[in-house]
């Protein structure tokens, strides 16, 4: 099943690489196909997750679910019946968001071939439907987490016997880092949509502001939590390993902040009109970090997997050794 799961995610991979390269050749002009052509890798992706989907949806419950225990009495029972009603209507629920959030991404992807192709001639706005739909989903589900959250947090605070100040911070606390990453996003797809209307006419680059807003919260963050571990000088070990632990976060964010924000610009520069960039060095950043996933799926992942089974193989082996034949007792009783 590991094997299975690993040439899945190796062949997705690969396809996604073929998708980019299709990409940027059709869009430099050096090939004539259509735009439904350019996408037939992202089709056969849609349709090995549509099977997994499908696989998910229909698997069967979990066994637990199914026991009864005869020594319990009737008001024990019923309450044991409804907690399976209500973790069987969850998964019923979760499984149903899945299938929407797959149908919505299929017909975003839909909605942006055909109008490329111009077997339509949509605004930018309907062609954002479904995404538009799929954030509402979001949004609702954020605010139900926030909601349990609160009620969580109004508990705590009443059992600190904490007071309104410390509730309404505590509440606005959250509910930042509840919506803060959904906001951008919604800021940032709508200022698209706009843009490739000519709504506005600004450069490509004050669209992608809220990205560059993503990496101004995670390098605030990062000091933050450095600054924190630095105060604490009453645990000095802990104070290091926090102090390390930041300073690792930080070169991680500068590699993917560099790649990622090299590719926000140049798609910027791109979409502003300078023509001389070609989209395959557009794209270098996202080979390079497929070509490193590859090589992790490919080669890291399945010598970790046989590290872990060398590891179960060597608990397989006789705890007890064997008895010397010298003290064996034989059928006369001596030894």
């Amino acid at each position: 099943m590991i094997c299975t799961v690993v040439l899945g995610m190796d062949l997705i991979l690969v396809l996604l690489i073929i998708f980019f390269s299709f990409l940027a050749v059709k869009i430099d002009g050096r090939v004539s196909w259509a735009w439904a052509t350019v996408w037939v890798p992202l089709w056969i992706i849609n349709v090995f997750l549509c099977y997994a989907l499908g696989r998910f949806i229909l698997s069967t419950d979990d066994d637990d679910d199914n026991e009864t225990h005869n020594d319990q009495d009737d008001e024990e029972r019923q309450q044991q019946q409804q907690e399976r009603k209500t973790k069987r209507g969850m998964r019923w629920l979760t499984r149903g968001l899945f299938a929407v959030y797959f149908v919505l991404a299929l017909l975003f992807q839909i909605f942006i071939v055909i109008n490329l192709d111009h077997t339509v001639a949509w605004s930018a706005a309907v062609i954002f439907i479904p995404y538009f739909v799929l954030e509402g989903l979001n949004f609702v589900l954020t605010l139900a987490d926030f909601g349990i959250a609160m009620v969580m947090v109004r508990q705590h605070i009443k059992a600190d016997d904490g007071g309104w100040t410390t509730l309404v911070v505590s509440g606005l606390n959250l509910l930042f880092h509840k919506f803060w990453f959904f906001c951008l996003r919604l800021i940032l797809f709508v200022l698209i949509a706009v843009r490739i209307d000519h709504t506005i006419t600004c450069s490509w680059a004050v669209v992608f502001i809220p990205l560059y807003l993503v990496a101004v919260k995670y390098a605030i963050q990062l000091g933050l939590s450095y600054r924190r571990f630095n105060r604490l000088t009453t645990q000095p070990e802990m104070a290091h390993q926090g102090k390390m632990t930041v300073l690792v976060g930080a070169v991680v964010f500068v590699v993917v902040g560099a790649l990622v924000y090299a590719l926000v610009g140049m798609v910027a520069r791109r979409l502003d009109g300078f023509s001389y960039i070609s989209m395959a060095t557009v794209f270098v950043p996202i080979f390079i970090v497929l070509a490193v996933v590859i090589c992790c799926c490919g080669c890291c992942l399945p010598c970790l997997m046989m590290v872990s089974t060398m590891g179960d193989l060597d608990d397989l082996e006789p705890v007890q050794s064997l008895i010397d034949p010298n003290r064996r007792i034989t059928e006369s009783g001596e030894q």
